[in-house]
């Protein structure tokens, strides 16, 4: 059951988020957080069913996330928030 849950909801957030990404909209910063649920998920799911090139896989695809993450939503609302 968790796999099953795991693995769909690792599927329908990469796909949002690769939309959102992809729609170069104001709304695509926020794709990055879609991806990182995403590996999140496909992670856990790697490691409960002992695919472990799917496991190094989305390791480094929640690597990729979080820097995606930083440049896209938090580093411009800090530059707007604290800096002049």
């Amino acid at each position: 059951m968790l796999q099953t849950v795991l693995e769909w909801t690792g599927a329908a957030t990469g796909i949002t988020g690769a939309a959102m990404v992809a729609s170069h909209s104001r709304y695509s910063p926020y794709g990055w957080i879609c991806f990182l649920v995403s590996s999140l998920c496909m992670s856990f799911f790697g490691l409960l069913t002992q695919a472990w090139g799917l496991l190094l896989l989305e390791v480094c695809f929640v690597l990729t996330n979080l820097l995606g993450l930083w440049r896209g939503l938090i580093q411009p609302w800090v530059r707007k928030r604290f800096l002049p």
